[in-house]
């Protein structure tokens, strides 16, 4: 008897067992939910609900997030908006609208998306730390319609023998100012349209940056009118259609140089 019950509690736990293994991969593996917007931001003065969307007005705003903006969009609308983001920018968008806004945020950190600053349509300010990103997940800066002044850190993608465009300043339409870190890794500047002055503090010092000025009269130089140092890694540097003054020079001397230079004066 004492052998027959013994028996028969082993069969139940192997059967037990087998129904929990059956149900566990009829469930398939379990998967990660999206993260929640959860940042900390105030419009106006007023605390705005976490959410997938902060809006200012059609008039002027102030809107600050005092940690990180994760999976969601903060738009200035229209107005002269003054937009600041004290934490990092984790797949999300600060948008400025119409109007001459400033914009002010913190590390650009695609994780999983896209992390985005778009000036809008006027004459913006635009501030940030580092701009960096992967070809399949983009950081980016655009002063879009406007005489724009542009400033960041680092622009940068990663190492890898055909990552670029990871980071990327665009000054897109009208006069812009555009000084930045180091371009590297696959960081571009563009000008864009109209006259622009671009001061990189280097380009290509390990592996390659893009500076390109766009048609226009464009200026290119280092930081507080030095000479740029292009190098020794394969910095490019092109003042596009126009006439364009370039203040640059190689790293690198006689066979070893890797950078190049082009429509400038």
């Amino acid at each position: 008897m004492l052998r027959t019950r013994r028996t028969l509690r082993t069969a139940t736990y192997a059967l037990a067992a087998t129904v929990a293994t059956t149900a566990s991969l009829a469930a398939g593996p379990a998967t990660a939910a999206e993260p929640l917007p959860s940042h900390w931001c105030y419009v106006n003065g007023k605390e705005a609900r976490p959410g997938p969307i902060v809006e200012g007005t059609n008039g002027p705003d102030t809107i600050v997030c005092e940690n990180d903006v994760e999976n969601a969009i903060i738009d200035g609308k229209g107005g002269n908006d003054n937009i600041r983001v004290k934490g990092m920018l984790i797949d999300a968008q600060v948008l400025g609208g119409e109007g001459d806004d400033t914009l002010q945020v913190n590390n650009l950190f695609p994780r999983n998306g896209n992390s985005t600053v778009r000036g809008g349509l006027g004459n913006d300010t635009i501030i940030t730390a580092l701009v960096a990103g992967t070809a399949a997940h983009g950081a980016a800066v655009y002063g879009d319609h406007g005489d724009d002044k542009i400033t960041t850190g680092s622009v940068m993608g990663q190492p890898g023998e055909y990552e670029r465009g990871g980071g990327q300043v665009f000054g897109n339409d009208g006069n812009d100012v555009i000084r930045t870190g180091n371009v590297d890794l696959g960081g571009r500047v563009l000008g864009g349209a109209n006259d622009d002055v671009i001061e990189p503090k280097s380009v290509g010092s390990e592996s390659a940056g893009v500076i390109l000025g766009g048609p226009g009269d464009d200026q290119v130089r280092g930081q507080n009118d030095a000479v740029l140092t292009i190098g020794p890694g394969y910095g490019q540097v092109d003042g596009g259609i126009g006439t364009n003054h370039c203040k640059v020079k190689h790293f690198s001397t006689g066979d070893r140089i890797r950078s190049s230079v082009a429509n400038c004066l």
